[in-house]
């Protein structure tokens, strides 16, 4: 019997990109696991629209383990995979996660991601593998004890001690949205963190970007995400 694979979005208010993120993972899935954090726009239908979404649960903790622990709880597979809803993997996924996930050996996959910066066609990476960004948990094999820790930038405890590199990249979207909505996650994360708002007083929302080195994206997107792309901002 094949082992089975659990996708765990935590999202809120996600509309735009969800439904991309979801169709590019959806091949070598078993099950969707949500926590919506009481999203006020579409995202729960369309989280509910495809087949493979077994259950949506809502939490919207401050704290983001409390939320990451509530769909490992509720996840059946044999191999998990954290997702958020601006993650978008090409069309590769589709046969590395079979072939990877028979591999009696490794415990974790990591990937690499292009960090998209303000615009989808610019992007911050140096290189395809840059060290920067790099996602150290893609697949992870079930184990007793599993746990998410921190309040931000969680990580996830109890893991198997053999890693590996997937291979696979996604392209990541969360900063290609409105600057002031960037601002908002951020002034989110100093709360969290115990800096308070004044950790970004008197910045403007609209230009927190603006000063980000950028270079060109030249890998282009992913296939399930190019069409909607390119009629949005049109060709690099």
């Amino acid at each position: 019997m094949n082992p089975r694979v659990s996708a765990m979005y935590i999202v809120k208010n996600e509309e735009e990109f969800l439904p991309f993120s979801m169709r590019s993972i959806y091949n070598v899935v078993d099950e969707i696991v949500v926590v919506d954090g009481h999203s006020t726009d579409r995202t729960v239908e369309i989280a509910r629209s495809f087949d493979k979404t077994r259950k949506v649960l809502y939490c919207d903790s401050p704290d983001y383990s409390v939320n990451r622990n509530l769909a490992l709880d509720a996840a059946l597979g044999d191999w998990l995979m954290p997702m958020d809803a601006d993650m978008v993997f090409y069309n590769d996924i589709n046969e590395a996660v079979p072939r990877l996930i028979r591999n009696p050996h490794v415990d974790v996959y990591y990937c690499w991601f292009y960090h998209l910066m303000r615009d989808p066609h610019l992007m911050q990476n140096q290189s395809d593998h840059d060290p920067l960004y790099c996602r150290e948990f893609l697949l992870v094999r079930r184990r007793p004890g599993l746990r998410w820790v921190g309040a931000v930038h969680e990580r996830l405890a109890g893991t198997g001690p053999c890693a590996a590199d997937s291979g696979l990249h996604f392209a990541h979207y969360g900063y290609v949205k409105p600057q002031r909505e960037v601002f908002k996650r951020w002034v989110k994360y100093a709360m969290l963190e115990g800096k308070g708002e004044e950790a970004y007083g008197g910045v403007c929302p609209d230009t927190i970007l603006d000063d980000r080195p950028v270079r060109p994206f030249t890998r282009g997107h992913p296939e399930v995400i190019a069409e909607y792309i390119r009629q949005k901002v049109g060709p690099p």
